[in-house]
């Protein structure tokens, strides 16, 4: 560990360049685990934030889902399905469950149906537009996510990570002050 210090000249560096390396370090690691786990679960999108009531009691807003892509016959009746509709609703991913399937010449068809609506959603399914079959939910998880997307979140981002990158340069900074001695304790 000591060589990698020596090469990095780590002691010579600012405490704002350790850290912005180290929060890099972080990301990277994050997105690299993020890819591996999107190539696990055969989908872009393994992890989705339920943003509406529509499957209640089963799942609430701010549930977190873990998705996982299948083949369309391996897509059952009554499985809770993410999809993309592009036609009629095209603010984001729909989780609904599959309540009808139809093969006609070899191609499925899905009706979805969300538990707390009434009717069946418009128009139908077909393989392309589903996302994936939900395998697991976390209740609750996927509220950080909703909070950290409003404006005040996005502030309290920008301000931690300020914090990270600043504090610790005015601390080590204010220990360093006090390690030099002074003109007048040399006399």
């Amino acid at each position: 560990m000591e060589k990698a210090r020596n090469y990095l000249k780590w002691n010579q560096r600012s405490e704002i360049v350790k850290t912005v390396f180290l929060l890099t370090i972080v990301v990277l690691g994050t997105l690299g685990g993020y890819g591996i786990f999107m190539i696990a679960m055969g989908t872009t999108s393994p992890i989705v934030v339920v943003t509406s009531g529509s499957m209640e009691p089963t799942i609430y807003r701010g549930d977190l889902l873990i998705i996982q892509t299948r083949a369309a016959e391996d897509i059952l009746l009554f499985d809770i399905v993410v999809y993309q509709d592009t036609t009629y609703h095209t603010e984001g991913p729909i989780v609904h469950r599959v309540v009808k399937i139809e093969i006609i010449n070899g191609t499925y068809y899905y009706t979805t149906k969300g538990d707390n609506n009434s009717i069946v959603d418009y128009g139908v399914r077909t393989h392309d537009e589903i996302v994936g079959v939900v395998v697991s939910q976390i209740p609750w998880l996927g509220n950080i996510s909703l909070a950290l997307r409003s404006e005040f979140g996005i502030v309290f981002i920008v301000l931690i990570f300020i914090a990270i990158i600043i504090v610790p340069e005015l601390v080590c900074k204010d220990d360093k002050e006090e390690e030099t001695p002074s003109l007048e304790s040399q006399t």
